[in-house]
C-alpha cells in the first residue's frame, strides 16, 4: 500500500512541476526559468547517454571475435 502512495505523490509532483512551467501556477520568473533550464540539462544528458550507448553498440557489433577452429 506504501508503494500506492509513493506513485501518487510522485505524480502530484509531477503535475505541479508541469503547472509551474506552463504558468498556471504564480511563481518567481527566476524559479520557473531554472526549471526549465534543469528540464533541458536533464533531456540533454539523456541524449548524451543514449548516443553513447549506441557508440558502444557500435563497437561492440563491428569488432571481430577469433573464433577458435
Amino acid at each position: 500500500m506504501h508503494d500506492v502512495m509513493a506513485l501518487v505523490w510522485l505524480i502530484d509532483i509531477l503535475v505541479i512541476g508541469v503547472k509551474v512551467l506552463g504558468g498556471r501556477i504564480p511563481v518567481h520568473p527566476v524559479l520557473r526559468y531554472g526549471l526549465w533550464v534543469a528540464v533541458l540539462a536533464t533531456l540533454a544528458a539523456g541524449i548524451a547517454v543514449l548516443a553513447g550507448l549506441l557508440v558502444l553498440l557500435n563497437h561492440w557489433l563491428t569488432t571481430s571475435v577469433a573464433v577458435p577452429s
